[in-house]
């Protein structure tokens, strides 16, 4: 798992979680966790292309995607734990999106449903930022936490520039974009 943590300011925690800890892109094909996320991907899709979302009821679980082990989402609930003990503010970091009004349904973390459930039992995260799904998206959860999935720059037509800075206060994030990325203001 890549997941880490790290404190830049007082009272501000940065979390970068491993949305392809569960993955076969990657992987060798022989080892213990391309299997597991290989069975995994087959029980919930049956095509024949793995990257189809075609029929699904569930149409993240594509091979394109990936999700978060158990050992990954305990460790995350501690981290948060923490946090919370310490009156941290966290901000979440991570490639896949984990809140569909944040992003299409295919774009999501396999298991995107955990991630949200550890989040929602803490006070302490004001923010996830995710990316994957090009076009970007935003909501403001039940819990008032902030998602946001930052367009793909991918999508910037050439000989131009597209980057967005943020700027972190006590009570709000200040996303200043350029090209494809969109300013936003997100009040605590």
């Amino acid at each position: 798992c890549q997941a880490y943590h790290c404190s830049p300011a007082a009272r501000l925690r940065l979390v970068v979680l491993d949305a392809y800890d569960l993955s076969i892109l990657g992987r060798d094909p022989h080892s213990p966790r391309y299997e597991e996320s290989l069975r995994l991907l087959r029980e919930k899709n049956p095509n024949e292309d793995l990257n189809s979302p075609a029929g699904l009821k569930e149409p993240q679980f594509v091979a394109f995607n990936g999700g978060f082990s158990q050992a990954q989402l305990n460790w995350f609930d501690e981290v948060l734990k923490f946090s919370d003990e310490n009156q941290e503010k966290v901000v979440v970091m991570g490639h896949l999106p984990i809140h569909p009004d944040a992003s299409d349904r295919v774009c999501l973390a396999w298991n995107y449903e955990a991630a949200l459930s550890v989040i929602h039992s803490h006070r302490c995260v004001v923010c996830v930022l995710a990316g994957h799904l090009h076009d970007g998206g935003y909501c403001l959860d039940s819990h008032g936490v902030h998602h946001l999935t930052l367009e793909g720059v991918i999508e910037t037509p050439p000989e131009s520039n597209a980057f967005g800075t943020i700027y972190v206060y006590e009570d709000k994030m200040i996303l200043k974009g350029r090209g494809r990325i969109a300013d936003r203001v997100m009040q605590f």
